[in-house]
């Protein structure tokens, strides 16, 4: 009740409509340099989300990841469904000190949470050089995304959105702008599907640290982001660590409306920063000689943007991921639930392609509709022994959906 009143004090105070502002937006009497002192607006970005299953292992995911696709499964049968779960809330306020300074505040949900309840996803505070909240994680790059109906995203961008401390700066010469931050640490090596690594999850006790750098101009900018991680585990009741280490380069390049964008990532131990392989436990494994290694992943993606007219526009997006697992201890391939096959000292390689192509109209001002072709293909090569036997296994499946809905933004 409270929340309903506060929307409409906020909605009776003031009802405004200039570019892409937000509609509903209250600001305050007293100013500060001929600015309100303060200013509060309450917007949301309304999401249809269809989908049609055309075939593939994807029947059950709501988003179209690649890395999720059953390649022992065999159902093919067509689906459709259609939700507004991908709906976001968000509160931003800007605050002026008073000595000039600007405090900005967003708190922002959507209803990814399970069934349609709430989620957060972000909640933070900046002013100056400083961000601290819960916001995009430094080692992804929050100024590029494909304009895609699709919610995952290509296998291997990186839109974590994680607890952080984040400094920005720039040199003397603005064009050139870098950022540290320290991030909560996440944990993704457990048991998940393909792998059993045989470890538990213990307590984390470092941040995830990053070192960013930009370059930005008029047409856009390139930025170069390292990442390290110390990641705690647990293992046959012993209590270690090993390293995690990523590196990552993205850009966007823009003519007129048309735009490019791409971004490339690698490293040992990070994919759980990979969007359509996190969470699912890949992060590090055991070998065969008792140690623990952090798995190496690479990955990227391109898309590119074309403007018919300023009502049409056409997406094309590609992306492909790679991760491999040598030597590992053990491991549990599963080819039916009534006969898993259980591999020592083997090797599991996970490839990963992506594409989509998209067209999109622009009904009115903050209205898009788009139509969306996607397909992707997950590849899985595993070889190790089973009962003294050695046993080499190449599963491949793809899978392809039509994606459908619209986009309005208040």
């Amino acid at each position: 009740m409270k929340i309903l009143f506060i929307v409409c004090f906020i909605f009776t105070t003031s009802f405004l409509s200039f570019g892409q502002e937000r509609f509903l937006t209250l600001s305050s009497k007293d100013s500060i340099d001929n600015k309100p002192q303060f200013i509060t607006s309450l917007g949301a970005n309304l999401k249809l989300n269809g989908y049609y299953n055309v075939f593939g292992g994807l029947q059950e995911s709501e988003t179209f990841n690649v890395g999720a696709i059953n390649v022992f499964g065999t159902d093919d049968t067509s689906s459709l469904n259609v939700d507004m779960y991908q709906s976001q809330i968000q509160w931003n306020t800007v605050y002026i000190r008073d000595n000039g300074t600007s405090v900005l505040a967003i708190v922002e949900v959507d209803f990814w949470g399970g069934n349609g309840h709430l989620r957060l996803r972000k909640a933070y505070v900046e002013t100056n050089h400083w961000q601290i909240g819960q916001n995009w994680n430094n080692f992804g790059d929050e100024d590029i995304w494909p304009n895609i109906m699709e919610w995952e995203g290509p296998p291997s961008g990186v839109w974590v959105r994680s607890p952080h401390i984040k400094y920005t700066n720039q040199f003397k010469n603005n064009k050139w702008e870098y950022s540290f931050s320290l991030e909560a640490p996440i944990t993704d090596y457990v048991r998940y599907g393909e792998l059993e690594p045989l470890v538990e999850e213990t307590y984390q006790n470092t941040p995830d640290v990053t070192a960013a750098l930009s370059y930005k101009k008029d047409w856009g900018h390139i930025r170069f982001v390292s990442l390290l991680r110390k990641i705690n585990y647990k293992l046959d009741d012993e209590n270690s660590s090993f390293a995690g280490y990523g590196v990552a380069l993205s850009g966007i390049y823009k003519k007129n409306l048309n735009n490019f964008q791409f971004q490339f990532t690698g490293g040992k131990g990070i994919t759980a920063y990979l969007t359509t392989i996190a969470g699912f436990g890949y992060d590090g494994y055991p070998t065969v000689n008792d140690n623990f290694n952090a798995t190496p992943a690479i990955g990227g993606w391109m898309s590119y943007e074309y403007f018919f007219s300023k009502k049409w526009h056409s997406n094309v997006v590609f992306g492909y991921t790679d991760f491999n697992l040598d030597n590992v201890k053990r491991y549990i391939l599963v080819d039916g639930l009534d006969n898993p096959e259980i591999y020592s000292a083997g090797d599991v390689v996970h490839t990963h392609y992506y594409g989509i192509v998209n067209v999109m109209y622009e009904a009115f001002e903050r209205m898009t509709f788009g139509l969306e072709l996607d397909y992707g293909v997950k590849q899985l090569e595993a070889n190790g022994e089973v009962n003294n036997q050695f046993v080499a296994l190449n599963q491949k499946r793809d899978a392809m959906r039509i994606s459908f809905g619209f986009m309005f933004y208040f």
